[in-house]
């Protein structure tokens, strides 16, 4: 697999991605250098607790109050004014949602991540020779600082006691300074930023075969080559400044479609099949459905051809869209016990590579996919869109016909409260030309006139004066009576 990292740092936003073979498998953003508060570290005041949630909101200096679980608090008692030392974890921010955060620090390194008050060493699951990680725990916990903890990560396979030896002592003199600041702060507010995106994308690939990194950065691409000769970077990696002369990075490969592609509701398989991916607030919801699909023998071959293609479209596009959380996949049915265990592996399989973790749980009698993924930071859905003005992030609103038969019941109000009219309908023209087909069950006069740039659930009704009707407006015709 051809593995290259591509950094565009020059539209005000940093934007990076993984391609793997051709094909875009990770899109990172970041607008400016601090707003990724998912590792920054704060100083801040204890300001409510609330048993009934089990959480205590903390003041940090930010607009609004973070949020933090009572069991992520350590194991002394909160009581309010108290200062401490909090994380930024899972998710960003929102404009109704304070910071998600934790006393649990964890300050990452390349190869090591300290646990600042939390002495014992863990080794990541990743990492599956049981010698390779009884030799990786005697060696950190020969370097591990005092009262602290230490998680080796999988790029420290390979790599010498003295450097990570080096890290450990690197990471501790950090905690100490981030102390030493908190010390001297009167009142809550940031203490420690996390690292800029290509930074961190960098620390966080260390260990993973990359062919080629490009950016469009001459000086990134300096720093980094700086990183190889000091031996923190693989020496096999082809750095490459990209000087967009003839064409933007992205452009070089075809990543813009891609994005594009990444943000719709539809997603096509490869033999005709199709993934429905809806975001919805609990959970992510997957659909897979067969489409064009009509390679199989039997509908069961069918149907197990379709799925097993939908294992790996899955994985992509919730490592693409940074899906978190409770993940359902709604399978074509299958009844053959071996081809439901078939694509239950090809699953475990396919989200081997995710860089979070991800668990596959199983299949359940209905033929749902339960699996979850670890969330860290907003999903590239969150980070590119906003919510419809039309319809308020529902996708959907009142039909031409439901508007006018709810604006002529308004006009059917106006009259009872002792309006009389003729009246008019200023309203959308999809819904004037549905409401002058609708009786008029008053003796008063209903007009309807369309108006371009208006909703169609959406209108405004007026008493006319007599001889006052506009031009264009239709009258509605009334009910006939016997």
């Amino acid at each position: 697999m051809e593995r290259n990292l591509l950094f565009d740092c020059q539209s005000g936003w940093t934007r990076a991605a993984v391609v793997e073979d051709g094909r875009l498998c990770e899109l990172h953003l970041e607008r400016t250098k601090r707003e990724n508060l998912t590792e920054s570290l704060f100083y801040g005041r204890v300001m409510q607790i609330r048993p009934s949630v089990c959480a205590a909101f903390v003041d940090i200096g930010l607009p609004l109050n973070a949020f933090l679980p009572l069991d992520e608090a350590g194991t002394q008692p909160l009581r309010c004014g108290d200062m401490l030392i909090v994380q930024g974890a899972a998710r960003q921010a929102t404009d109704t949602k304070g910071l998600r955060v934790t006393t649990r620090i964890n300050l990452a390194g390349q190869t090591l991540v300290l646990v600042p008050g939390k002495p014992g060493i863990h080794v990541s699951k990743k990492i599956k020779n049981e010698a390779d990680r009884q030799a990786l725990a005697e060696a950190a916990q020969s370097v591990c600082p005092p009262d602290c903890g230490l998680i080796v990560r999988t790029a420290s396979q390979d790599v010498t006691v003295e450097r990570l030896e080096q890290e450990a002592r690197a990471l501790h003199e950090t905690w100490q300074e981030i102390k030493r600041r908190a010390a001297g702060m009167a009142k809550p507010g940031m203490l420690w930023a996390s690292l800029p995106l290509e930074d961190r994308l960098i620390r966080d690939w260390a260990g993973k075969p990359v062919d080629r990194i490009l950016t469009t950065s001459l000086a990134h691409a300096m720093r980094l080559k700086d990183q190889q000769a000091q031996g923190l970077l693989d020496g096999n990696i082809r750095i490459e400044w990209f000087e967009e002369r003839e064409t933007l990075l992205f452009d070089a490969f075809s990543l813009e479609e891609a994005i594009d592609r990444a943000l719709r509701r539809r997603v096509w398989l490869p033999g005709g099949g199709y993934l429905v991916i809806d975001i919805c607030e609990a959970m992510t919801v997957i659909d897979v459905n067969s489409g064009k699909m009509t390679l199989g023998r039997d509908i069961e071959e069918t149907a197990l051809r379709v799925n097993l293609e939908a294992a790996q479209e899955v994985a992509r596009q919730i490592r693409l869209r940074n899906l978190g959380g409770m993940i359902v996949v709604d399978l074509i049915d299958m009844k053959p016990e071996p081809n439901r265990e078939a694509v239950l592996q090809a699953f475990r399989h396919a989200v081997s590579c995710d860089s979070m973790p991800v668990k596959v749980l199983g299949i359940t009698k209905l033929g749902l996919l339960e699996m979850t993924r670890k969330r860290k930071g907003d999903s590239l859905h969150r980070q590119l869109c906003t919510s419809c003005t039309a319809c308020a992030g529902a996708g959907e609103m009142l039909s031409a016909e439901t508007a006018a038969q709810a604006a002529l019941r308004q006009v059917r109000r106006m009259a009872l409260s002792g309006q009389s009219g003729p009246f008019l309908v200023r309203c959308a023209p999809q819904t004037a030309a549905a409401l002058v087909v609708c009786a008029n069950p008053l003796e008063a006069d209903v007009y309807a006139l369309g108006a371009g740039g208006r909703r169609p659930d959406r209108w405004d009704i007026e008493q006319l004066g007599a001889g006052a009707v506009p031009d264009g407006a239709k009258p509605l015709p009334h009910t006939e009576t016997e």
